[in-house]
C-alpha cells in the first residue's frame, strides 16, 4: 500500500516538474498567446455579429441555406485554431531561443504579430460586410478594399442577392 503511495508522490512530483519547467520555459511567450487569442476570439465574435445581420438583411436566403456561423464552428476556431496559432508562436520562440542564438530574430513577435494582422483583416472584412447604404461612409471605404462576407454565408455570389432585393423593391 506504501508503495502505491510512493509511486503516486512520484508520478505528481515528475508532473509537477514538468508543468513547472514548462511555465519557466515559455514565460515570455505569454503574453503574446494572450494577445492572440483575444483576436482569434474577437474575430469569431464579430463573425457572430455578422451572421445576425446578414439573418436580419436577408431572412428568405436564410431558410433557405444553413448558417455559416454555428456553436460547433465557434467551438472549432476553439480547438483547432487556437492551438494551430498557440504551437506555431512556441515554435518560433524555440527556434528563436535555440536555433537563432547568434542572430537576434524575434521570431515569436513575428509570427504573433502575422496572426494578429490576420485575425485583424478578418475582423475589419466581418464588420464591413452586410451594411446598410446608410451607415457609415468608413464601412463603404473598406469594400472597396476587402471581401464582402456575406456570400459566404450563402454560398452564392453577392450579385444574386443584390438582384433579389432590386426585384423584390420594383
Amino acid at each position: 500500500m506504501q508503495e502505491v503511495s510512493n509511486i503516486c508522490k512520484a508520478i505528481w512530483l515528475a508532473i509537477g516538474g514538468a508543468v513547472g519547467w514548462l511555465v519557466d520555459e515559455f514565460e515570455p511567450t505569454f503574453p503574446l498567446i494572450i494577445v492572440m487569442i483575444l483576436f482569434v476570439v474577437y474575430d469569431a465574435v464579430t463573425a457572430f455579429q455578422l451572421d445576425k445581420r446578414v439573418r436580419a438583411a436577408h431572412p428568405e436566403q436564410v431558410k433557405e441555406r444553413k448558417s455559416k456561423f454555428s456553436s460547433y464552428l465557434f467551438g472549432k476556431v476553439v480547438r483547432e485554431t487556437i492551438p494551430k496559432r498557440l504551437a506555431l508562436i512556441l515554435l518560433a520562440f524555440l527556434c528563436e531561443k535555440y536555433v537563432c542564438v547568434h542572430v537576434k530574430i524575434p521570431l515569436s513577435y513575428i509570427i504573433t504579430g502575422v496572426i494578429c494582422f490576420e485575425q485583424f483583416w478578418s475582423v475589419l472584412e466581418n464588420e464591413s460586410s452586410c451594411r446598410d447604404e446608410n451607415e457609415s461612409r468608413f464601412w463603404k471605404i473598406l469594400q472597396r478594399i476587402m471581401i464582402d462576407k456575406t456570400e459566404r454565408h450563402f454560398d452564392v455570389e453577392l450579385d444574386e442577392l443584390k438582384d433579389k432585393n432590386k426585384e423584390k423593391e420594383k
